[in-house]
């Protein structure tokens, strides 16, 4: 089988299957499902260059760095978007708490992948030069907290206990993620609890928060409500598993960071476990790499990816992904048929396609 970044690159369909179930992909226009909030998207990026606590030139010279490599703006579209599916006022009163809501989600990714960045001690962030690369450690260190302070402002004018307390958890199930993340570095053991409990933490809680705290805004139902946040958890998961395997399938050049950094930081993702709970000769290779600490080694790195590529663990985790893919489709059911439901269904499609 082809590997997951060729077939996307090159437009082809990629077929994800689990169980008895296949479903087939087409490389999915991000711009036109952003469309319905593409107004909204515009006022988020408008707050986030503007509304600062500090404006002094250097410091806005960093954020632009930041802000202007781009990014797609996924999480504050899914809040915006499910904001949308859910409000009973007309559109042009949509309310001003969910464009900030919008802005904070964002505000927190940012400063999430700004601290990553010296935890990695990585060169590249979007094809750009990290701030920590560029400049130093202890400078990337403080923006990021600048960035969370800007959060914590946005999270105060929303003036909701109940969203204060979700994105309150979220803070703290990303320090734990990249705890849980650390200790596991190295590790052959395959443990799917810990992976998926991982991915939750760094990646899925944010979405997650941004997917139904729209509707507590809104007043909805909990049902509703708790239909939206298992939407966000479940795409969130995926896209995880997806990034995870654009690591082992990627370009550096379309990811915009180095390919394999996450194997050659001792990172097990789903890719590789599915090749080590093998226990065959590959199974046996592979675990060998990586407690030697030959993966830390371009030819070492390229001879694991290799056993990855060759041994199914990229056919599996396309598996997984998919699996995730539908439970998130699924946690849509409750919402009136609209443009913006139709984007969050959507959203799910391009997930499983895209290349970076």
């Amino acid at each position: 089988m082809e590997s997951l970044a060729n077939q996307m690159t090159t437009g082809e369909t990629m077929t994800a299957a689990s169980g008895s179930a296949t479903t087939s992909l087409q490389t999915i226009d991000l711009s036109a499902l952003l469309e319905p909030v593409s107004t909204d998207v515009a006022l988020v990026e408008e707050w986030l260059n503007t509304n600062l606590i500090d404006d002094t030139p250097f410091v806005g010279e960093l954020l632009c760095q930041i802000f202007q490599a781009g990014g797609k703006r996924l999480r504050p579209a899914i809040v915006l978007l499910a904001s949308r599916a859910t409000s009973n006022r007309p559109p042009q009163e949509f309310s001003r708490l969910h464009i900030i809501l919008a802005v904070l989600t964002e505000l927190i990714h940012t400063a999430s992948l700004v601290h990553d960045d010296v935890i990695d001690s990585a060169s590249l962030r979007r094809g750009k030069q990290t701030v920590n690369r560029r400049w130093n450690d202890r400078l990337a260190v403080l923006l990021g907290d600048l960035l969370f302070a800007q959060a914590s402002i946005c999270l105060a004018r929303i003036m909701n206990p109940v969203i204060v307390g979700i994105y309150g958890q979220v803070l703290g199930d990303l320090c734990a993620g990249e705890i849980r993340q650390m200790r596991q570095q190295f590790s052959t053991q395959v443990d799917w609890d810990a992976y998926i409990h991982k991915s939750f933490c760094k990646t899925a809680s944010l979405f997650a928060a941004g997917s139904h705290s729209g509707a507590i805004l809104n007043a909805c139902s909990d049902d509703l409500v708790a239909s939206l946040k298992d939407y966000g958890l479940n795409l969130g998961i995926c896209f995880q598993i997806v990034d995870d395997l654009l690591d082992v399938t990627g370009s550096s050049e379309k990811m915009g960071k180095e390919a394999g950094s996450d194997l050659q930081s001792g990172i097990l993702t789903a890719p590789a476990l599915f090749v080590l709970e093998r226990k065959d000769s590959a199974a046996q290779k592979l675990e060998k790499l990586i407690k030697d600490r030959a993966v830390t080694e371009p030819d070492g790195a390229q001879e694991a990816l290799e056993l990855i590529r060759q041994n199914g663990g990229v056919e599996q985790a396309i598996e997984l992904a998919a699996k995730y893919g539908r439970q998130a489709k699924e946690g849509l059911c409750r919402l009136p048929s609209t443009t913006y439901r139709h984007s969050l269904e959507g959203l799910v499609d391009y997930m499983l396609t895209r290349t970076n």
